[in-house]
């Protein structure tokens, strides 16, 4: 559980500035106190006392699930009774839905628009994919759903939901153009063999392990006048950077900040005078790409660089050391 949440802490600080003119600013943002969350709204006045073990964020910043019991809108400043665990969310006909899972079933809602979508399967997950016809350009919009460690099926990209491939899969990758960084083939493993499928679901070729698959790469890129494909681990963790941080961080004055030798370090002081050095992490997170965030004592400290304005800390000022 500590790990889970170490990697759901990291979520809220963004570290790029040039998306602030892109996004729309929020008036609230999560805060952790004593390893529990709560709610801060811009002024760091508190508005949901820190008591919940754990915390996502739905969409860019549009929500956040508490303990997997409330929905909490940062837009509005109002807060739902949650529809189950929160899982992840996928775009439908450009629409953001959100997974719940409550007991055996799985609903998907688009909370903006209140509209739901009832799942005839539990789904542990649902991404987005788009396969691209190399010669038209015409691209075909996919969703992976899995089910279960590795059992998936893919789907259509429209609000029934229907399956496109015969039964279950396993595996699921995809064979990227690497002229164009586009995605050209599906992969998948049925029948004990690989499946290799085009933009159209095409099966166009079967192999019977990865490594027939790695030696016909050079024959599959000559069938579409690739100049090579490369494999793209789809089920692979998105890679983590560390150690980023914004230049000119606003801090409380009980940091110190400087630079040595190009590296930010942060001081904290603790109540007893005792110096601690705090390093800056950084991760990244479906929905707000990748976020900074920096821990002192019992607390985390957010930025705000693109959800609210002015840039300034959001943490309430009584729960500071």
């Amino acid at each position: 559980m500590k790990k889970l949440l170490f990697i759901t802490i990291s979520l809220f600080l963004i570290n790029n500035g040039n998306a602030q003119d892109k996004k729309k600013y929020k008036g609230y943002m999560p805060f952790n106190h004593n390893n529990l969350w709560g709610i801060v709204d811009s002024t760091q006045k508190t508005i949901i006392e820190p008591k919940y073990n754990d915390i996502r964020i739905l969409g860019e910043l549009d929500y956040v699930s508490l303990d997997d019991e409330i929905i909490f809108d940062l837009e509005k400043g109002t807060q739902q009774k949650s529809l189950g665990t929160f899982k992840t969310e996928v775009i439908i006909n450009k629409q953001r839905f959100y997974l719940f899972n409550n007991g055996d079933t799985s609903l998907l809602i688009d909370l903006k628009n209140n509209e739901k979508i009832a799942l005839s399967l539990k789904y542990s997950n649902f991404e987005n994919v788009t396969l691209t016809n190399p010669n038209s350009g015409i691209e075909n919009e996919f969703i992976i759903g899995q089910l279960d460690y590795d059992s998936y099926i893919l789907l259509k990209n429209n609000k029934k939901l229907p399956s496109v491939i015969s039964g279950k899969i396993s595996e699921p990758d995809l064979l990227v153009d690497e002229s164009s960084n586009k995605n050209v083939y599906f992969t998948a493993i049925k029948n004990s063999k690989i499946y290799v499928y085009n933009s159209n679901l095409k099966v166009v070729n079967t192999f019977l392990n990865d490594e027939k698959l790695n030696e016909n790469l050079e024959s599959l890129a000559k069938k579409i006048n690739s100049d090579g494909l490369s494999q793209k681990c789809f089920t692979c963790a998105e890679t983590m950077g560390n150690g980023s941080f914004s230049e000119d961080p606003l801090l409380p004055e009980i940091f110190e900040v400087s630079y040595r030798s190009n590296y930010l370090s942060v001081i904290y002081k603790n109540k007893k005078g005792e110096e601690i050095e705090v390093r800056p992490y950084q991760t990244f997170e479906k929905g707000c790409g990748y976020l900074d965030g920096v821990t002192f004592g019992k607390n985390l400290i957010f930025t705000d660089l693109n959800y609210v304005r002015p840039k300034k800390l959001m943490f309430p000022k009584e729960y500071l050391d």
